[in-house]
């Protein structure tokens, strides 16, 4: 599985509302290398204000769940 299809994979996780999971692949992908490679991913597939809404989901659920 390329960095392409888990990143996928993990926006798709969050889209779905399976926030856990993408915990989970987060750190199986590398959790200081995902936030660059998700900003990138992003700013391919939407516009900014999505892009943004996007990331901020992402950045709270990861943080709030890994902080209970």
């Amino acid at each position: 599985m390329t960095k392409q299809d888990k990143i996928e994979n993990i926006h798709e996780n969050l889209i779905n509302g399976n926030r856990k999971a993408c915990v989970i692949l987060i750190n199986q992908y590398g959790l200081y290398d995902f936030w660059s490679d998700y900003r990138d991913y992003l700013s391919d597939i939407c516009d900014k204000e999505q892009e943004y809404l996007f990331f901020q989901d992402m950045t709270i659920s990861y943080f709030h769940i890994t902080n209970r």
